[in-house]
Protein backbone atom coordinates (compact mmCIF):
# COMPACT_ATOMS: atom_id res chain seq x y z
CA UNK A 1 0.00 0.00 0.00
CA UNK A 2 1.44 3.33 -1.05
CA UNK A 3 1.68 6.07 1.56
CA UNK A 4 0.10 9.40 0.55
CA UNK A 5 2.55 12.21 0.06
CA UNK A 6 2.18 15.28 2.27
CA UNK A 7 1.21 18.35 0.20
CA UNK A 8 2.01 21.83 1.55
CA UNK A 9 -0.79 24.28 0.73
CA UNK A 10 -0.17 28.09 0.73
CA UNK A 11 2.14 30.68 -0.82
CA UNK A 12 5.85 30.66 -1.14
CA UNK A 13 7.89 33.50 0.29
CA UNK A 14 8.50 34.88 -3.20
CA UNK A 15 4.77 34.91 -3.95
CA UNK A 16 4.06 36.75 -0.69
CA UNK A 17 6.68 39.38 -1.47
CA UNK A 18 5.24 39.91 -4.95
CA UNK A 19 1.72 40.25 -3.52
CA UNK A 20 2.90 42.77 -0.95
CA UNK A 21 4.70 44.79 -3.63
CA UNK A 22 1.62 44.85 -5.87
CA UNK A 23 -0.58 45.87 -2.92
CA UNK A 24 1.82 48.68 -2.11
CA UNK A 25 1.71 49.97 -5.67
CA UNK A 26 -2.09 49.83 -5.70
CA UNK A 27 -2.35 51.63 -2.35
CA UNK A 28 0.05 54.33 -3.57
CA UNK A 29 -2.15 54.87 -6.60
CA UNK A 30 -5.30 55.00 -4.49
CA UNK A 31 -3.72 57.53 -2.11
CA UNK A 32 -2.46 59.67 -5.01
CA UNK A 33 -5.95 59.72 -6.53
CA UNK A 34 -7.51 60.58 -3.16
CA UNK A 35 -4.96 63.35 -2.51
CA UNK A 36 -5.53 64.81 -5.98
CA UNK A 37 -9.30 64.86 -5.46
CA UNK A 38 -8.90 66.38 -2.00
CA UNK A 39 -6.59 69.13 -3.33
CA UNK A 40 -9.03 69.85 -6.15
CA UNK A 41 -11.93 70.05 -3.69
CA UNK A 42 -10.05 72.41 -1.37
CA UNK A 43 -9.06 74.63 -4.30
CA UNK A 44 -12.67 74.81 -5.50
CA UNK A 45 -13.83 75.55 -1.97
CA UNK A 46 -11.38 78.45 -1.64
CA UNK A 47 -12.39 79.86 -5.01
CA UNK A 48 -16.07 79.66 -4.07
CA UNK A 49 -15.38 81.41 -0.76
CA UNK A 50 -13.49 84.23 -2.49
CA UNK A 51 -16.21 84.69 -5.08
CA UNK A 52 -18.83 84.85 -2.36
CA UNK A 53 -16.80 87.36 -0.34
CA UNK A 54 -16.09 89.67 -3.25
CA UNK A 55 -19.69 89.53 -4.47
CA UNK A 56 -21.07 90.21 -1.00
CA UNK A 57 -18.61 93.02 -0.31
CA UNK A 58 -19.21 94.80 -3.60
CA UNK A 59 -22.99 94.56 -3.59
CA UNK A 60 -23.30 95.59 0.06
CA UNK A 61 -21.13 98.66 -0.57
CA UNK A 62 -22.77 99.56 -3.86
CA UNK A 63 -26.23 99.52 -2.31
CA UNK A 64 -25.23 102.05 0.35
CA UNK A 65 -22.96 104.16 -1.84
CA UNK A 66 -25.90 104.84 -4.15
CA UNK A 67 -27.55 106.52 -1.17
CA UNK A 68 -24.70 109.02 -0.74
CA UNK A 69 -26.19 112.50 -0.72
CA UNK A 70 -29.71 111.28 0.01
CA UNK A 71 -31.36 114.32 1.58
CA UNK A 72 -35.09 114.43 0.79
CA UNK A 73 -35.67 117.64 2.74
CA UNK A 74 -32.51 119.25 1.34
CA UNK A 75 -31.52 120.44 4.82
CA UNK A 76 -28.58 118.20 5.74
CA UNK A 77 -25.98 119.05 3.11
CA UNK A 78 -25.47 115.32 2.55
CA UNK A 79 -22.84 114.13 0.11
CA UNK A 80 -19.35 112.67 -0.20
CA UNK A 81 -16.97 113.80 2.55
CA UNK A 82 -13.94 111.51 2.06
CA UNK A 83 -12.68 110.31 -1.31
CA UNK A 84 -9.28 108.66 -1.67
CA UNK A 85 -8.01 105.62 -3.54
CA UNK A 86 -8.43 103.47 -0.44
CA UNK A 87 -11.38 104.99 1.41
CA UNK A 88 -14.80 106.42 0.68
CA UNK A 89 -16.90 108.35 3.17
CA UNK A 90 -20.30 109.93 2.65
CA UNK A 91 -23.32 111.25 4.51
CA UNK A 92 -27.00 110.56 3.96
CA UNK A 93 -30.27 111.09 5.76
CA UNK A 94 -30.66 108.74 8.70
CA UNK A 95 -33.68 106.47 8.43
CA UNK A 96 -35.83 105.00 11.18
CA UNK A 97 -37.06 101.41 11.37
CA UNK A 98 -39.85 102.22 8.91
CA UNK A 99 -37.44 103.67 6.36
CA UNK A 100 -38.45 107.27 7.00
CA UNK A 101 -35.93 110.13 7.48
CA UNK A 102 -35.37 111.05 11.12
CA UNK A 103 -34.20 114.58 10.37
CA UNK A 104 -30.59 113.73 11.23
CA UNK A 105 -27.73 112.55 9.04
CA UNK A 106 -25.24 109.71 9.39
CA UNK A 107 -21.71 109.36 8.03
CA UNK A 108 -20.59 106.04 6.56
CA UNK A 109 -16.97 105.18 5.76
CA UNK A 110 -15.72 102.18 3.77
CA UNK A 111 -12.18 100.79 3.57
CA UNK A 112 -9.67 98.92 5.70
CA UNK A 113 -9.30 99.99 9.33
CA UNK A 114 -6.15 101.90 10.31
CA UNK A 115 -4.48 98.86 11.87
CA UNK A 116 -4.77 97.00 8.56
CA UNK A 117 -3.94 99.87 6.19
CA UNK A 118 -1.71 102.39 7.91
CA UNK A 119 -1.11 104.71 4.94
CA UNK A 120 -4.09 104.26 3.95
CA UNK A 121 -3.64 103.35 0.28
CA UNK A 122 -6.13 100.53 -0.12
CA UNK A 123 -3.54 97.74 0.27
CA UNK A 124 -3.78 95.52 3.35
CA UNK A 125 -0.49 95.78 5.25
CA UNK A 126 -0.58 92.16 6.39
CA UNK A 127 -1.52 90.67 3.03
CA UNK A 128 -5.25 90.37 3.72
CA UNK A 129 -7.80 92.08 5.93
CA UNK A 130 -11.53 92.47 6.37
CA UNK A 131 -13.31 95.16 4.40
CA UNK A 132 -14.65 97.51 7.06
CA UNK A 133 -17.63 99.82 7.47
CA UNK A 134 -17.78 102.62 10.02
CA UNK A 135 -20.86 104.63 10.98
CA UNK A 136 -20.38 108.04 12.62
CA UNK A 137 -16.79 107.20 13.61
CA UNK A 138 -17.89 104.40 15.92
CA UNK A 139 -15.21 102.01 14.67
CA UNK A 140 -14.95 99.65 11.73
CA UNK A 141 -17.13 96.58 11.57
CA UNK A 142 -16.22 93.85 9.05
CA UNK A 143 -18.38 93.57 5.94
CA UNK A 144 -16.47 90.78 4.18
CA UNK A 145 -13.20 88.94 4.87
CA UNK A 146 -9.91 88.17 3.11
CA UNK A 147 -9.37 91.16 0.86
CA UNK A 148 -5.92 92.20 -0.25
CA UNK A 149 -6.69 95.48 -1.98
CA UNK A 150 -9.43 97.96 -2.83
CA UNK A 151 -9.48 101.03 -5.08
CA UNK A 152 -12.09 103.76 -5.51
CA UNK A 153 -11.87 105.56 -8.88
CA UNK A 154 -14.01 108.67 -9.28
CA UNK A 155 -15.56 110.26 -12.35
CA UNK A 156 -16.66 113.88 -12.04
CA UNK A 157 -19.49 115.72 -13.75
CA UNK A 158 -17.09 117.23 -16.33
CA UNK A 159 -15.65 113.80 -17.22
CA UNK A 160 -12.49 114.11 -15.14
CA UNK A 161 -11.38 110.79 -13.64
CA UNK A 162 -9.19 110.55 -10.55
CA UNK A 163 -8.46 108.57 -7.39
CA UNK A 164 -7.69 111.76 -5.46
CA UNK A 165 -10.40 114.40 -5.92
CA UNK A 166 -9.85 117.60 -3.98
CA UNK A 167 -12.40 119.07 -1.60
CA UNK A 168 -13.91 121.29 -4.28
CA UNK A 169 -14.48 118.23 -6.50
CA UNK A 170 -16.29 116.06 -3.95
CA UNK A 171 -19.71 117.44 -4.86
CA UNK A 172 -18.95 116.81 -8.54
CA UNK A 173 -18.52 113.03 -8.22
CA UNK A 174 -21.07 111.20 -10.35
CA UNK A 175 -19.65 107.71 -10.77
CA UNK A 176 -17.39 105.50 -8.66
CA UNK A 177 -15.65 102.42 -10.03
CA UNK A 178 -14.63 100.01 -7.28
CA UNK A 179 -11.81 97.53 -7.86
CA UNK A 180 -11.45 94.72 -5.31
CA UNK A 181 -8.93 91.91 -4.98
CA UNK A 182 -9.80 88.93 -2.77
CA UNK A 183 -7.19 86.38 -1.64
CA UNK A 184 -7.63 82.80 -0.43
CA UNK A 185 -7.18 82.03 3.25
CA UNK A 186 -4.51 79.40 2.67
CA UNK A 187 -1.77 78.87 0.06
CA UNK A 188 -1.99 76.09 -2.52
CA UNK A 189 1.40 74.49 -3.11
CA UNK A 190 0.25 73.28 -6.53
CA UNK A 191 -0.62 76.79 -7.68
CA UNK A 192 1.39 79.93 -8.41
CA UNK A 193 -0.21 83.30 -9.03
CA UNK A 194 1.73 85.20 -11.68
CA UNK A 195 -1.26 87.27 -12.81
CA UNK A 196 -1.34 91.05 -13.01
CA UNK A 197 -4.61 92.67 -11.91
CA UNK A 198 -5.29 96.08 -13.45
CA UNK A 199 -7.60 98.39 -11.53
CA UNK A 200 -10.13 100.78 -13.04
CA UNK A 201 -7.58 103.60 -12.82
CA UNK A 202 -4.89 101.52 -14.54
CA UNK A 203 -2.83 100.66 -11.45
CA UNK A 204 -1.35 97.16 -11.59
CA UNK A 205 -1.56 94.83 -8.60
CA UNK A 206 0.93 91.99 -8.91
CA UNK A 207 2.40 89.76 -10.05
CA UNK A 208 2.64 88.39 -6.52
CA UNK A 209 4.33 85.12 -7.56
CA UNK A 210 3.11 83.24 -4.52
CA UNK A 211 0.87 80.23 -3.85
CA UNK A 212 -2.33 82.12 -3.03
CA UNK A 213 -5.34 82.05 -5.33
CA UNK A 214 -7.06 85.38 -5.97
CA UNK A 215 -10.21 86.77 -7.49
CA UNK A 216 -10.57 90.28 -8.93
CA UNK A 217 -13.65 92.29 -9.83
CA UNK A 218 -14.60 95.84 -10.81
CA UNK A 219 -18.04 97.35 -10.25
CA UNK A 220 -19.39 100.72 -11.39
CA UNK A 221 -21.70 102.61 -9.04
CA UNK A 222 -23.76 105.56 -10.28
CA UNK A 223 -24.40 108.30 -7.73
CA UNK A 224 -28.12 108.87 -8.18
CA UNK A 225 -28.41 111.48 -5.43
CA UNK A 226 -25.38 113.59 -6.37
CA UNK A 227 -25.87 116.73 -8.44
CA UNK A 228 -29.60 116.87 -7.91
Amino acid sequence: MNAKKNQANGFTLVELLIAIAISGILMTGVYAAFKSQQDSYLAQEQVAEMQQNIRAGLHFMAREIREAGYDPENTLGAGIVTATAGRLGFTRAELDADGKPTGASEEILYGFKNEDDSEPNGMADGGVASLGRSVDDEGFEPVADNFQAIEFFYRLADGTQTTTPNNAQLAQIRTIRISMLARARHPDRNFRDSNVYQTASGVEWGPFNDNFRRRFQIMTVYMRNMGM
